[in-house]
């Protein structure tokens, strides 16, 4: 017969240190890498770690703003970069584009008129900015407008086309993000804001959501919108115009993130060096434009001078 084995109390302090040292040698190999930034970027960041992820199981994401900052890897930052957004010790490049476009409640009486007139530069400063102007929108027209409450970088871009920074925007400030300005207009008849072609657009459909109507930009200035001006019927159709032609009248902005370059984790410089070369493919499926040549170029020049840097 077999004899009962039993475990003594030393070898039982054995077996639990090395099941400790186990768990501490798996948390060990997992990196975290933690993002927060412009929310309205969410969607597609969120899809490049889906992706890099199944190459690197191994590696932990943090996507949420409630982070403190000083714990945050990577910073999005989706408006003009000034000299002193870039701190020193950090590295800024660019990963893709976006566009924003001028909205109102489908259901105003003078869509029509909207949509066959569109705004052009005085039009937009009139409306947005409460300047006097004599652009082609007829002068007893009602706009509400609705605005970011907070400061938020889609706000400050869409400003900064226009030549001013995003307190001069006239309107109802808004709580919340992009997403509750569509709400405030949908809710408003006369209600009309700015808003990025990933909310605008359904991203399944690719057809414009409900109760929302897109004003047409007048490309040409010319008071008109001509038939090669009519670019909105879907999400691709924008995005198709907007990478052909790059008109300068179309708010288009650069998403950055920023990270610091002497970050210990390499495996940061890793996933945006992926993130330019390999996640390029899934822009469109968000909304997204991707970046122009030479600036994509430059962007993939950086992180690989900052990786060699680390060698």
């Amino acid at each position: 017969m077999y004899k009962q084995f039993s475990l003594t109390n030393s070898m039982k302090k054995i077996l639990v240190t090395l099941s400790m040292l186990a768990s501490i040698g798996v948390f060990a190999q997992q990196s975290t890498i933690r993002i927060a930034g412009t929310r309205l970027t969410y969607p597609l960041f969120q899809k490049w770690i889906d992706e890099y992820a199944k190459q690197h199981p191994n590696l932990h994401f943090i996507l949420n703003s409630k982070q403190p900052a000083d714990s945050v890897d990577v910073s999005i930052v989706s408006h003009r970069l000034a000299a002193t957004d870039v701190k020193a010790g950090k590295t800024a490049i660019a990963v893709c584009r976006y566009i924003q476009l001028p909205v109102v409640n489908s259901k105003r009486a003078d869509v029509a008129i909207l949509q066959e007139k569109g705004f052009n530069d005085a039009t937009f400063k009139q409306v947005y900015f409460g300047e006097t102007s004599t652009s082609s929108i007829a002068s007893d027209a009602v706009f509400t407008v609705y605005k970011r409450k907070q400061n938020a970088c889609a706000s400050q871009s869409f400003a900064n086309h226009f030549g001013s920074n995003q307190k001069d925007i006239k309107g109802i400030g808004v709580v919340g993000d992009d997403k509750d300005l569509l709400n405030a207009v949908k809710q408003d008849v006369n209600g009309v804001s700015y808003n990025n072609l990933g909310f605008i657009y359904n991203l399944k459909t690719r057809k414009l959501i409900d109760s929302i109507a897109i004003v047409p930009i007048d490309f040409n200035e010319n008071g008109k919108i001509d038939a090669n001006e009519r670019i909105y019927g879907t999400l691709d159709n924008v995005l198709t115009y907007a990478e052909k032609t790059n008109s300068p009248k179309l708010l288009i902005e650069e998403v950055h993130v920023l990270y610091n370059q002497n970050n210990p984790n390499k495996e940061v410089a890793n996933f945006l060096k992926w993130v330019l070369i390999n996640g390029q493919q899934y822009n469109h499926e968000y909304g997204f434009i991707n970046l122009l040549t030479d600036t994509k170029k430059q962007s993939i020049e950086t992180i690989k001078q900052r990786l060699a840097e680390r060698e």
